[in-house]
């Protein structure tokens, strides 16, 4: 839609499609040149507006959105869940989606995240996994923090882990914290940070 401000363009769409300014969702294309003295030139703001269908929706499709335009053969499920969104992708490319570590499947977490908080005016919760990623990567850090404490019990000496993310390194933490005979905490900065599990004094 276009109009001679950003404003005015988006007053125009929304009487097009009937909805009220907070409930929509602005992209502005162009903001638009004066003319000069009125009369010459210039050229008219132009805007995309389209209504709000609440945050599961629109998580939906935005990260559907963003997965179509780097050419991922992927769909992504979203429903509601306590404090926020989960979204559950599937598909063909679970292992580009997904990326070492985690690590490509946690920046569309925080892309969409951004995003949606800036629509929202506020932050919002939304939590997003690909063919059950996060779930098996629990399930295996847990494995490993059991298999670990075990032989700090065992042999009464100190078990450093090797590098990995600061979210697996609170799954350990949070699995051992109720361990009576070990503690855990991290030692080191940026790639060189490590969780050690020690014998409980």
């Amino acid at each position: 839609m276009k109009g001679k401000s950003v404003d005015e363009a988006v007053s125009a769409a929304l009487k097009v499609l009937g909805g009220d300014r907070d409930k929509a969702r602005v992209v502005v294309i162009s903001e638009g040149k004066p003319s000069m003295l009125g009369v010459i030139g210039g050229e008219e703001a132009e805007v995309e507006v389209s209504l709000r269908e609440g945050l599961v929706e629109d998580a939906k499709h935005l990260l559907q959105e963003i997965l179509d335009k780097m050419a991922f053969i992927a769909v992504a499920d979203a429903y509601e869940a306590e404090g926020g969104v989960e979204i559950n992708i599937r598909g063909d490319d679970m292992g580009r989606i997904i990326g070492k570590e985690g690590a490509t499947l946690k920046a569309l977490e925080i892309l969409v995240r951004t995003i949606l908080g800036r629509l929202y005016g506020e932050r919002v919760q939304i939590s997003i996994d690909a063919g059950e990623y996060k779930l098996k990567r629990k399930k295996a850090l847990e494995r490993l923090a059991r298999e670990a404490a075990d032989e700090v019990v065992k042999t009464g000496k100190e078990k450093v882990l090797p590098h990995m993310p600061a979210g697996d390194r609170r799954i350990i933490h949070l699995f051992l914290q109720n361990m009576n005979e070990v503690t855990t905490f991290s030692k080191g900065e940026g790639r060189e940070r490590r969780l050690i599990i020690a014998p409980h004094q």
